[in-house]
């Protein structure tokens, strides 16, 4: 997702004029208008703010812009960095689902973990807790 992409969804989610768009993430206008435009390239720092507002994952973003920009070689490396940050992500997400559920709440099943819209488990309440706890600040798959 490339910025012009990020601030429209900012912009849609929040209903926010690019002013304050610019405004909520420290730059003037101009610079958000160059950097939608790609005229300039943002920071790294410009890029995880305007994920956080869009609600994607920061990780992803930055991963992606250095893919953009790389040589060959350099989005070979980018590219594995990806693959290893998405298997961990799995990874942690499996070892959650294996976690045994407390007996009082054994039969309760509404939380569910949601990617991109889309329906991807079921979880009960010690799950969900045990999940959130063990996920904290990780920016992937959200438990609700």
């Amino acid at each position: 997702m490339n910025a012009r992409e990020l601030i429209k969804q900012i912009q849609s989610k929040h209903e926010w004029s690019q002013n304050q768009v610019a405004k909520e993430i420290g730059i003037t206008s101009a610079s958000l208008s160059n950097l939608a435009q790609e005229k300039i390239d943002g920071s790294d720092e410009t890029y995880i703010k305007l994920a956080e507002l869009a609600g994607v994952d920061p990780t992803e973003i930055i991963i992606e812009k250095h893919m953009r920009k790389a040589g060959p070689e350099a989005r070979a490396v980018w590219a594995r960095i990806n693959a290893v940050v998405s298997k961990s992500a799995m990874l942690g997400l499996g070892m959650i689902l294996l976690l045994p559920a407390p007996q009082s709440h054994a039969n309760t099943l509404t939380p569910y973990i949601t990617v991109e819209g889309k329906l991807l488990i079921m979880l009960n309440y010690g799950w969900q807790r045990k999940a959130n706890e063990l996920l904290a600040g990780f920016h992937g798959p959200k438990i609700q």
